[in-house]
């Protein structure tokens, strides 16, 4: 026995990205694109339900939003147990759950089994994506570590187009409960693929155990040329804080911080699922053919990939808070311009593409700040909660459209009241910028 003393961080960040890191981002990637598509295929679904089942505007904007309830739900619940159990168990428990509420949902006779099964199915979605988030995070270095999350991220819009594109040939063919068969096939295929081949996170092992078996066969893995003898601790740069779950997220001056997240992400995300759920039945009901709305529609997550990577090179070069605010301002105007291109199709292919460039790129970078705002042992619940109170605004978002289109507004109307909530991420954004600036001048004067 040896006890030799190794810092994971100094393995992790100061060598080349390796085959297991790699490994991880694959898996976390494939995970996100069937997020994207569980999470986008009621949407595309929408006017086949609302035809079957006679569902008038207001509860398709209510079902739009039950799973989006659950996801409120599995994102606080599942981060918060993703800091205490681990990030692996949390992924496992959380893509069971999606697959069996997606494949209940395909065996729905009524609306009252689409809204509960929509809801568990929610559950799982919740749980998924702040979770493959932080794991991501924390097998980077941190000089990569915008760059491999976005990469991992990708697969969220991607799979929303994905869940677009499969969704026109599975309706033509086998109907609308064929979509959510294959929403729930493809998490269950994933369950041994994480069990066998998706490692725990490193920097949290070593925070419960510097002395465990498992954590140095990870890192014997993570870094082969680096001797690893039996009995050797791990240390950390990164010492546990004295609070952890949700009391961490107020500590040590994080109030401020928090609460502008949770408003950037609320806003973020109204806008974003709003135009998700009903876009299709909104560009239907302007006189475009089913198939074509529903392939315009995923023209948004195509857009939030490009997105996603321009906006992690604008932040290594500009900085996350100019490069967001600017991003949030542009997608306020591009979203306003939705309603008044839908009578060229070019013109909205193009405008559609911008928007999900602008509104899902700055989501790419809301993710990197907030993982990198808290400790290793509250990080999975800082980025689940701003994701779960997020999703407050993504469960209104869908009930607002609903409610505005009740009311027989224009499209034009309402894409620019859809605008108004990327001001306000604006303004978020760009407080915390000025926040964090302060308190850079306050510590240069001690």
């Amino acid at each position: 026995m040896t006890d030799r003393e190794l810092n994971i961080d100094a393995i992790i960040d100061e060598r080349p990205i390796g085959g297991l890191q790699w490994r991880v981002v694959v898996i976390c990637f494939l995970l996100a694109v069937i997020d994207g598509f569980d999470a986008a295929c009621i949407g595309y679904v929408a006017p086949l339900l609302t035809e079957q089942f006679t569902i008038p505007p207001e509860l398709m904007g209510q079902l739009l939003s039950a799973a989006l309830v659950g996801l409120m739900l599995g994102a606080l619940v599942g981060s918060a147990l993703a800091d205490r159990l681990g990030r692996k168990p949390i992924i496992l428990a959380s893509i069971l759950i999606m697959g069996v509420g997606s494949l209940l949902t395909a065996l729905s006779s009524d609306t009252s089994d689409l809204f509960i099964y929509r809801f568990i199915t929610g559950l799982g979605l919740g749980g998924v994506m702040p979770t493959i988030n932080i794991l991501t995070a924390e097998f980077a270095p941190e000089r990569r570590r915008a760059l491999l999350m976005t990469l991992m991220f990708t697969g969220l819009p991607l799979g929303t187009v994905v869940g677009g594109v499969a969704s026109v040939g599975l309706l033509s063919v086998f109907g609308w409960e064929a979509v959510f068969l294959a929403g729930g096939i493809l998490p269950l295929l994933m369950v041994p693929v994480v069990v066998f081949w998706l490692p725990e996170s490193p920097r949290l092992l070593v925070l419960r155990s510097p002395q465990d078996e498992g954590l140095a066969k990870t890192m014997r893995r993570l870094a082969p040329e680096v001797d690893v003898p039996a009995g050797s601790t791990f240390l950390t740069s990164q010492r546990p804080t004295p609070h952890s779950g949700i009391r961490a997220l107020f500590a040590e001056g994080r109030t401020g911080l928090t609460l502008l997240l949770w408003i950037v992400f609320f806003a973020n995300l109204l806008t974003i699922f709003a135009m998700m759920g009903w876009l299709p039945s909104v560009l239907e009901a302007a006189g475009f053919p089913l198939e074509r709305a529903i392939l315009a529609s995923a023209l948004l997550a195509v857009g939030g990939v490009v997105g996603g990577l321009v906006m992690a090179l604008a932040i290594d070069r500009f900085g996350a808070i100019r490069s967001m605010t600017i991003g949030f301002l542009a997608a306020s105007i591009i979203v306003s311009l939705i309603g008044y291109s839908t009578g060229s199709l070019p013109l909205l292919l193009f405008v559609l593409f911008f928007a999900g460039f602008t509104s899902m790129g700055c989501q790419f970078g809301l993710n990197a700040v907030a993982s990198g705002s808290y400790d290793t042992n509250a990080r999975a619940t800082g980025l689940g909660w701003a994701l779960g109170v997020g999703r407050l605004g993504s469960i209104l978002g869908p009930i607002i459209v609903g409610g505005l289109l009740a009311m027989n507004l224009s499209i034009s109307t309402l894409f620019v009241f859809g605008a108004l909530p990327m001001l306000v991420a604006a303004g978020a954004v760009f407080a915390i910028g000025a926040r964090g600036s302060k308190e850079q001048a306050a510590q240069a004067q001690v």
